[in-house]
């Protein structure tokens, strides 16, 4: 029986320990601090991570007598507070882990699956222009080169007539990094062009690096819907020198900048309002609840999904995000493990209601890691309905 407690014991610590792990990779990631303090942050805690375990180890082995056998209450004092503060943690958690998992943190009953194609490569590699991507995009089953593009029906509260039918393109984290051919994204957006959308989103992380500025020409070229195309920065594009040059690139295409100035469109004789939120990382303009009073409807662009409590309290009849690249890797039962949110995995990706609300969360097209299994990148048409019929 003995053996068993430790066993059970040990057992939830191992989940304690790589849930804090994991728990504060998430925290340090939905900062606002410089990717640079948070790189160095990052390799602490997994510094951290690695020397407790080993501590803890060779402490046993060096005050164990031999032969002796191992039970909890044999163990070193301090091995023993170290093992009821992991498990205890981890019993703590596990409930709100279990609530995040997609199957029970998703609003399915607001979003119907019209159309979705998965795009494949037709030749090994054909996508991948950087040595790093070249290499590890040959993985197996790694989805980097491949891309989903699909349709979503997204059920709405008391929609307004005009929107009815609404449909909106929603693009996020293109990551323009010179790792990925043009044509990988092109190929995406001319499908965007063909299907038509009445106006276009994207909702950060457009470049990665300075010298991929110039690359914004060639992905984003053509790209046009009637209503307009709006965008909002994110936190890779703070990278930049100067990250208003993607901003400035975008505007000379035609492009409205939400995150600088909010905007409006009429619509059928509705007047919609579009405002833009690029917390933590830029702080350039946000509106209060009154702002948007006078508009018939307001449409949401924030770079993270920690935003949807902005979204709720300003009134958003949908609020669109990015950021957590769907976890970059999701288990077949369980989903997504790591994401970049205080929320953890919560809305790694999805359909997501709050108070009448609707967030919908994309993966993305692209990123700095080259790997992603179970989660491959996407672009998305949204159609908006009422949820009453």
């Amino acid at each position: 029986m003995d053996k068993i407690a430790i066993i059970i014991v040990l057992l939830l610590a191992a989940f304690g320990h790589c849930g804090l792990i994991v728990w504060a990779y998430n925290s340090i990631n939905a900062t606002g601090l410089r990717r640079t303090t948070i790189k160095r942050i990052e390799k602490g805690i997994l510094l951290i991570g690695l020397l407790l375990p080993t501590c803890a180890f060779v402490l046993e082995l060096q005050y164990r007598e031999a032969g002796s056998a191992i039970s909890f209450e044999s163990l070193q004092f301090v091995n023993k507070i170290y093992l009821v503060i992991l498990s205890l943690f981890a019993i703590v958690a596990a409930p709100f882990w279990i609530d995040s998992r997609p199957v029970f943190s998703q609003s399915r009953d607001r979003s119907e699956q019209v159309v979705s194609h998965l795009w494949k490569p037709k030749v090994q590699g054909e996508f991948f222009r950087g040595r790093k991507f070249s290499i590890m995009g040959r993985l197996p089953l790694n989805e980097i080169g491949w891309m989903e593009v699909n349709q979503k029906k997204l059920l709405v509260d008391n929609l307004p007539q005009p929107l009815r039918g609404l449909t909106i393109a929603h693009i996020s984290d293109v990551h323009l990094t010179g790792q990925m051919e043009p044509f990988f994204y092109r190929q995406a957006f001319d499908w965007l062009q063909r299907v038509k959308p009445d106006l276009i989103v994207l909702s950060g992380d457009i470049v990665d690096y300075d010298r991929c500025v110039a690359d914004i020409k060639i992905i984003f070229d053509g790209l046009q819907a009637p209503l307009g195309q709006y965008f909002v920065l994110g936190n890779h594009d703070r990278r930049l020198r100067d990250p208003l040059k993607v901003s400035d690139r975008l505007i000379d295409m035609g492009w409205h900048d939400a995150g600088k100035d909010h905007a409006s469109f009429l619509h059928q004789g509705l007047n919609v309002r579009v405002v833009g939120n690029e917390l933590p990382w830029f702080r350039r303009v946000l509106p209060d609840a009154h702002a948007v009073e006078s508009f018939g409807w307001t449409l949401g662009i924030a770079h993270s999904p920690d935003q949807f409590a902005w979204g709720v309290s300003i009134g958003c009849g949908l609020l669109l995000c990015g950021h957590t690249h769907g976890g970059q890797i999701r288990l077949p039962g369980i989903g997504p493990i790591v994401a970049p949110s205080w929320h953890g995995t919560r809305y790694a990706s999805g359909v997501f209601e709050r108070n009448g609300t609707i967030m919908h969360v994309s993966r993305g097209m692209s990123g700095i890691h080259p790997y992603r299994w179970g989660c491959p990148p996407e672009v998305s048409i949204l159609q908006l309905a009422d949820r009453a019929g």
